[in-house]
């Protein structure tokens, strides 16, 4: 496909499977005419592909895709502009959906209502979770859902489509399924759909196109049913008093039976801020415009119990020794904890970097290190687990688990025992960064017994430990990552803090967990400013994480170049680009982009991978623009430094990658990932303009919160310090807002 890049949407290719999923969380997921267009796109090249046989369409965990963007109705009503996109753009991507050349999946978590329904309707298989809902809500406003209910007959028969419609109620997962909306439903929907794209892998593309033929012929939808659905859409969306329903909708929340004085207090801000349990200790101060509360009463003391800080903060692990000994030493030593950059680091350099911790923490400070989920090696996360139990660890930063592993499992269980009185004792303490509830349930839930049973053969763990493992949670902490640095899902904190803290009290109440086992649940991802601080603890955040604002300090393990850049940068200053070490399926970073090719670079290899099937497919002009411009060296040079990397590595793998032309392809683009990251590390004068640095916004958030201030050059600031100052002055911003929001209503002021 020649377009992989779009606005509304992630698409990646594996094999012959095509993956798109709707992203819009600014908007929750809500279908825009650009949407529409694109997934046309998606579905027109799909189909004309020699080798795409199947679409995943998939939507953000919490919604799959909630209908007609009300926002951009209201926008374009206000401004006076046109306010309905051409329904026959929907009615053609159904139709496309339906019978193109293509087998459609849709995997549906969350929500799905209006022409989401549609989406699920026209797909050929349906697969679900337990957490997917499905509704019409088009009558509430006078709409009609025209254009999807031909497609939603197709599958549920008239009288139910008629019910979803007419009812505007709410049906779950497995009504759906006895329905016929949901084809399959499990509770892990990602390993069903896998089973289900293993079967659909096997199928040709000559035979998909003629069966999906067949289907056109069998079961068509007649024109003048596209055109009776048309004109009825176009109807009731040109229909002033719809309109203004939405609008009232969109600007006020308020529905269309409703009273909008009546439901004032329904919508307006809380007239006073709620304290849930361990966000903020209640404590007796005393008032100075505002209450004057401590930056260490900021969270849940348990964490500090725990971890054995002073503070509910931690800075993150940033890869290659980025977070730094010294900026580990600092924040212990501060009272605070900080995580070990050990990614892409030997096991030889965490060894040395842990004993310099050791040694410069003053006695009883907190540190912790950084623990990647490691697949490819799965014997190198254990002699890293192995290592952190000599050193005795005390708290690890788990990144990038889709699963628990044997290495975690055995790092969390060789730390429990009880004490004297017969308590349990857990001296490991995992902090699993997460932004998927699926992720998350699976540390919220006991280690998977056949590891268990595994540890307990090969004597890894004691048959005490191996049972208190089976009664307590893998992880003691959940760290929400919202938008950040390097590998990201562009989650919403204001999405995902609700979500986790309901799935963890969920999950508490299931397994039955004692109250000294419950799960912490705190925030990462934008937090740059006091203001963003005290909306994660807000938010429930029993403590947060730092992250971009480290890298630009005195102690961070980067170059004075990279530093420099960081220290000018704004909140639109960054962009997302293919991830190195997970190029081949599409995941994303974030790293900056002012000033620096590499996130556009990055893209277009890509975009070329995709497109390609062998470096010797690319025309000479692109060949000559990778060897003058990204590489500066010929890409046999390139090729052979990568060799002899996966000579020392991966011995046993390298004849069968030189047998895979698109392998080598993929690594010859790979090593430009490793290359911009080793000249954004050393400050390299010749290729500036390919530096990769990882960095999300909450980095300009920060420049512009201290310009003007002692901390505005970067050569002051210092990490203790920023954590200090951005923890008291979140501290003296929540008294405050305290103090606004409680001061007493006079009647003189009612009257105004």
């Amino acid at each position: 496909m020649d377009r992989l890049t779009f606005t509304t949407l992630r698409v990646t290719e594996q094999e012959n499977v095509l993956f798109a999923r709707i992203h819009r969380p600014e908007a929750g997921n809500a279908i825009n005419a650009d949407l529409v267009h694109e997934l046309n796109d998606v579905y027109i090249r799909a189909s004309a592909s020699p080798t795409t046989t199947v679409v995943v369409l998939e939507g953000l965990p919490e919604v799959f895709c909630f209908g007609a963007d009300f926002q951009a109705i209201s926008d374009a009503a206000r401004q006076g502009q046109d306010t309905a996109f051409d329904p026959e753009h929907m009615f053609e991507l159904f139709r496309r959906m339906a019978y193109g050349d293509v087998l459609t999946v849709a995997h549906v978590r969350g929500k799905a209502n209006a022409g989401g329904v549609g989406l699920v309707a026209a797909s050929d298989v349906v697969i679900a979770d337990e957490s997917a809902s499905f509704s019409l809500s088009e009558l509430l406003f006078g709409l009609i859902p025209a254009v999807v209910l031909p497609y939603l007959i197709r599958r549920t028969g008239f009288q139910r489509a008629h019910y979803l419609a007419a009812t505007t109620q709410t049906i779950d997962a497995r009504q759906a399924h006895e329905w016929g909306l949901v084809d399959a439903l499990d509770t892990d929907s990602q390993a069903l759909l896998r089973r289900h794209l293993q079967r659909l892998g096997r199928l040709s593309k000559k035979g998909v196109a003629r069966y999906k033929a067949y289907l056109r012929e069998l079961s068509p939808i007649p024109e003048d049913t596209k055109s009776v659905a048309l004109a009825t859409n176009r109807e009731v969306f040109a229909d002033p008093g719809n309109v203004r329903a939405i609008r009232r909708y969109a600007e006020q929340g308020v529905f269309p039976w409703e009273d909008a004085a009546s439901s004032d207090d329904a919508r307006q801000p809380a007239a006073r801020i709620q304290h849930t349990e361990g966000t903020v200790e209640p404590q007796h101060h005393h008032r100075a415009g505002g209450l004057a509360i401590p930056p260490q009463a900021l969270g849940n003391p348990r964490f500090r119990e725990a971890h054995g800080t002073e503070y509910n903060y931690a800075a993150g692990a940033m890869y290659k020794g980025i977070a730094s000994v010294e900026l580990v030493t600092a924040l212990g030593n501060a009272g605070m904890l900080g995580f070990l950059g050990t990614g892409g680091l030997s096991l030889d350099a965490i060894d040395d970097a842990i004993t310099r911790i050791k040694r410069e923490l003053r006695p009883g400070r907190a540190y912790g290190a950084n623990l990647l989920s490691n697949p490819q090696e799965p014997e190198l996360e254990m002699r890293t687990v192995e290592l952190y139990l000599r050193h005795g660890v005390r708290s690890v930063e788990a990144s990038a688990y889709l699963r628990p592993t044997l290495p975690l499992v055995r790092y969390r269980l060789a730390g429990l025992g009880t004490d004297a009185q017969g308590g349990i004792r857990q001296d490991h303490h995992i902090v699993a960064k997460v932004s998927r509830t699926e992720v998350a349930e699976r540390f919220l839930r006991s280690a998977p017994a056949q590891l268990i049973r595994e540890l307990l053969d090969r004597g890894l763990v004691t048959p005490e430990q191996a049972e208190l493992g089976a009664r307590l949670p893998l992880a003691q902490d959940l760290c929400v990552e919202a938008d950040s640095a390097g590998h990201t899902d562009g989650g919403n904190a204001y999405v995902l803090m609700p979500v986790m803290r309901a799935l963890r009290d969920r999950v508490a109440r299931e397994e039955g967990y004692p109250r000294t086992a419950e799960v912490r649940v705190g925030a990462a991802g934008g937090i740059g400013a006091p203001e963003a601080a005290l909306a994660a603890f807000t938010l429930g955040a029993e403590f947060i994480v730092t992250g971009s604002i480290n890298q630009c300090t005195v102690e961070a393990g980067t170059s004075d170049a990279v530093k420099d850049i960081l220290q000018d940068l704004g909140v639109h200053d960054t962009d997302y680009a293919p991830a190195g070490d997970m190029f081949e399926v599409g995941a994303r970073v974030q790293a900056v982009k002012k000033g620096s090719f590499f996130t556009a670079r990055a893209q277009k290899l890509y975009e070329l991978y995709l497109r390609h099937n062998a470096i010797d497919e690319l025309d000479a002009r692109t060949r000559a623009t990778l060897e003058g411009k990204y590489f500066k060296r010929s890409i046999d040079e390139v090729w052979e430094e990568t060799r002899a990397h996966l000579a020392r590595r991966f011995p046993d793998r390298l004849a069968e990658i030189e047998r895979s032309p698109k392998q080598k392809m993929a690594l010859i683009f790979r090593w430009y990932f490793v290359h911009s990251t080793r000249l954004a590390m050393s400050g390299s004068t010749d290729q500036r303009v390919d530096y990769q640095i990882h960095c999300g916004p909450a980095m300009g958030a920060f420049n512009t919160w201290v310009k003007g201030t002692d901390l505005e050059p970067w050569r002051s600031r210092r990490v203790d310090v920023i954590a200090e100052r951005l923890l008291r002055e979140t501290a003296a911003l929540l008294g405050q807002r305290i103090g606004t929001y409680s001061e007493p209503v006079t009647p003189a002021e009612t009257a105004e």
